[in-house]
């Protein structure tokens, strides 16, 4: 019964959230400057670890621990955008990057703690791990996502 209490806090987490942040995928790249449509540009960073969390909601739902543990490495290790838009960013942030960097910190070490309790098949400890690097995740976008893209225009 626990388990499919907590299946549903999951869910309708994991939905809400990936709700709210698809936003950022849905826009064309066409839509966007062509300094977020690039290779390496923030907005494919962003799409790729919208990707993941999406496939990581399934797995987890799926208690499917082999998966949860890759997909989790895949966030924790994920491609950063190109060292040009890196240092555009930290020119114009200034002391805000650290605050910036420190939600990027939150979500990492949540999905390297996630990896490991997928390894020992502790769905509840993957529940909590996913929570807390959701919440570094909306804690970034609410802050920093209007700044960057004014930043990056």
């Amino acid at each position: 019964k626990n388990m499919s209490i907590l299946k549903k806090i999951i869910l309708v987490s994991s939905i809400i959230t990936l709700t709210t942040v698809a936003n950022i995928s849905n826009a064309k790249d066409s839509d966007l400057p062509n300094s977020m449509a690039e290779e390496g540009s923030l907005k494919r960073v962003m799409q790729g670890l919208l990707t993941d969390t999406q496939q990581l909601t399934k797995a987890m739902l799926m208690e499917d621990f082999a998966n949860i543990e890759k997909i989790a490495n895949n966030i924790a290790d994920h491609p950063k955008a190109s060292l040009a838009i890196r240092m555009k960013l930290m020119k114009a942030m200034g002391t805000q990057m650290v605050k910036f960097k420190s939600n990027d910190d939150v979500v990492h070490g949540a999905a390297v703690a996630m990896a490991k309790n997928a390894n020992n098949k502790d769905i509840k400890a993957v529940a909590e791990n996913f929570q807390t690097m959701i919440g570094g995740c909306m804690s970034c976008h609410s802050e920093f996502k209007n700044k960057v893209a004014a930043i990056l225009k």
